[in-house]
């Protein structure tokens, strides 16, 4: 059974601060009156109980005609509402017409104006004063408008296809090697017991990636001197990746843990894109979309070899004073106790009994900690309730109930600021979720105790919507929870312009430095050509471009694989930027005539990801799709290559350094067909 809300939809889903459920409340019964059928946060049942946050919120989107945005006072600051924006907006992007509205109430001009700026100047707004009349009128009036969107769309989508190129260029090799690798770290034979096993990645809200050692007063950060070791081939590249080992000390104490890090290189592609003033993109809703979905892409389901592997934290740099220091602290801190924390182990209890649905037997369980008073008295009264309805709980004193849990239609966590910090709590939260989203339905209801912060819960048991106590209705909304029937647990992310981010990511943030940049020799790109010519005795005619192959199929050969008449005769002096070499590889064709030219080549490593994208059910792109965002990938790439104002912001010249070769290999074309268009192209410049 599936419930009808699955298969529904509506004209308007009103976002909002959950402050500001009052204020929505007016609004929807305004647009209620009008005839329009709404979906609302604060209306009970709307989203899903025990499903992903996450996925509501795609679910809510992908359902709605309009995405209606509340911003009060509340509202302008918070990261979902970011977050629900910039879906909606990629949602416009797909369906050619915009179906975003900003409503603001409460809220000044001058911090509506300063609200509007960049990505939002493209949204219609308008203000609601609810001491007027015609309000009711003029929201409907706007939201009917019809808004088409104009040719250049802001880089809705950046963000979201530089963490899917980021993961499959780095995390997915470093994220599962990271425990190992820290075993054989010379720091874990000493330090063991305060060596982080997760990877810690740290994203900078202005996206510029810088060390973050130095002494911040209250914390001192120190980046060892051996980083950890790893190699592994991408596409027809051997990499070594040698992630950063740093010692955090808290002063006062002179507690320290070490742990590994990194700050995403690739986030430096959107600050040198503001920077360049080339596209127009807005950090405040890039940084909180590359978190969040790095955040549920590392997480998956379909990811076991990455879950539960990394801490992963946002902090404003605004200044040179402003660190994550604190944060990386406290999440250090919150993973050492809960390994401490063992002695709780004895206080989980699980109770379970059989629940009489209409058509079917099924089982629930709640899951407690019995030495918490309020946790204890919480879950009595979820059983009481449950009792009243035919619920028959035995008074089982059972721990980790796993042979329940395989058997069980219900899982309900009584969560608490201390329930959360029990080991066998989380195991057992986490194996109920794990089945939960493997069989595609809600199981799990995590239910608040009274006076809990929220903010202090973590966001393992805070990921799925839950249900708190302090709500008069929460016991009623909880049996309508389980009454509903079967819910899906997970809405597929639409994969949206995932090309731009991609060729934006190489032709911003890699190619120029490699083109335009000098070597520690002080030789520019024809010196380059000119010094690997006579260090590999090329003796032929030399062609200096880069050509970037980029097949249909987004799959590249490994490394050592030449096309048909070609000798790869080695790399050429690299270019050293901080850290990172940039390397050019020489090749010398054989042509028809018996004539050699040398010439640079590559593949277009960033399209790896279009590839891998299909092999993972969360990115919802498919073959198909992906064939048509590599062609895009394609013009928009030439498109930026041969910009003027492009070229002109990065400070040098590359139209005349590369040129991008497409084969479509899913067609049946060769290797043999690649030296052919290589062969052409290289004739007509040696001409």
């Amino acid at each position: 059974m599936t419930s009808d809300r699955d298969d529904e939809c509506y004209d308007v889903f009103i976002v909002h601060s959950s402050e500001d459920n009052s204020v929505a409340e007016q609004i929807d019964q305004g647009l209620t009156d009008k005839g329009l059928k709404t979906f609302a946060h604060y209306k009970d049942g709307i989203f899903q109980v025990g499903r992903r946050v996450f996925d509501n919120v795609l679910f809510a989107i992908s359902r709605s005609d309009i995405v209606l945005i509340l911003l009060t006072q509340n509202a302008l600051s918070s990261h979902w509402v970011t977050f629900e924006i910039l879906i909606g907006l990629e949602k416009s992007y797909r369906e050619n017409a915009m179906c975003v509205r900003l409503v603001f109430q409460g809220v000044s001009e001058t911090e509506r104006l300063g609200f509007k700026t960049g990505t939002l100047e493209l949204i219609p707004d308008i203000v609601v004063d609810f001491s007027e009349d015609s309000w009711k009128g003029n929201l409907v009036s706007k939201i009917k408008e019809k808004v088409t969107m104009r040719d250049i769309l802001p880089a809705g989508n950046v963000a979201h296809g530089l963490v899917f190129s980021y993961y499959f260029g780095y995390l997915a090799y470093v994220l599962p090697a990271t425990k190992e690798a820290i075993k054989k770290s010379e720091y874990y034979s000493e330090e063991a017991n305060i060596f982080s096993q997760k990877f810690v990645i740290i994203i900078p809200a202005s996206c510029k990636p810088k060390s973050i050692e130095g002494d911040y007063g209250d914390f001192l950060i120190e980046k060892m001197p051996k980083p950890l070791e790893m190699e592994f081939t991408h596409g027809d590249k051997k990499r070594k990746y040698n992630p950063t080992v740093y010692k955090i000390t808290k002063t006062q104490t002179t507690e320290s843990f070490f742990f590994s890090a990194d700050i995403p290189f690739i986030l430096a592609t959107m600050s040198k894109m503001k920077e360049l003033g080339f596209a127009d993109i807005d950090l405040r809703f890039q940084v909180p979309r590359f978190r969040m979905t790095l955040r549920e892409l590392v997480d998956h389901r379909n990811n076991p070899k990455c879950k539960n592997t990394s801490i992963i934290i946002q902090f404003e740099d605004k200044d040179a004073k402003t660190s994550p220091a604190k944060d990386i602290w406290n999440a250090l801190q919150d993973e050492f106790s809960d390994q401490k924390e063992t002695a709780l182990l004895s206080n989980v209890v699980s109770s379970e009994g059989e629940l009489k649905d209409r058509d079917q037997h099924v089982t629930a369980i709640v899951t407690y900690s019995s030495d918490v008073e309020a946790d204890k008295t919480l879950a009595e009264e979820i059983m009481n309730f449950f009792m009243e309805k035919n619920v028959k709980f035995s008074n089982g004193d059972a721990k980790m109930q796993f042979k329940g849990l395989s058997r069980s239609r219900w899982n309900i966590f009584v969560v608490s600021e201390s329930a959360v910090k029990d080991v066998t709590m989380a195991i057992q939260f986490e194996a109920a979720l794990a089945k939960s989203i493997s069989e595609d339905k809600v199981q799990v209801i995590p239910v608040l105790v009274q006076n809990s912060d929220i903010n202090r819960i973590s966001p393992h048991f805070a990921c799925t919507t839950l249900l708190k106590k302090e709500d008069p209705a929460y016991l009623d909304k909880l049996w309508k929870t389980l009454q509903a029937g079967d819910t899906k647990m997970v809405e597929l992310l639409p994969a949206g312009v995932v090309y731009e981010g991609l060729a934006y990511s190489y032709f911003v943030n890699y190619l120029p430095l490699n083109l335009i940049g000098k070597t520690e020799e002080g030789r520019d790109f024809k010196g380059r050509f000119d010094d690997g010519m006579k260090k590999y005795n090329g003796c032929c005619k030399c062609v200096y471009k880069l050509f970037v192959i980029v097949p249909a199929s987004c799959s590249i050969p490994g490394p050592g694989t030449r096309f048909p008449k070609e000798e790869h005769l080695g790399p050429l002096e690299p270019v050293v930027i901080g850290f990172r070499k940039y390397f050019l590889q020489l090749y010398r064709l054989t042509l028809e005539n018996g004539e050699q030219v040398c010439y640079a080549r590559e593949y277009a490593t960033s399209v790896i990801t279009l590839h891998k994208m299909t092999g993972l059910v969360f990115s919802g792109l498919n073959g198909v799709e992906m064939k048509d965002q590599v062609k895009k990938f394609v013009e928009f790439s030439r498109t930026i290559v041969e910009n003027p104002l492009f070229n002109e912001r990065i400070g040098g010249n590359i139209v005349d350094k590369c040129e991008i070769v497409y084969f479509d290999d899913k067609m049946g074309q060769k290797m043999e067909q690649v030296t052919a268009v290589l062969e052409e192209r290289l004739q007509e410049y040696i001409k």
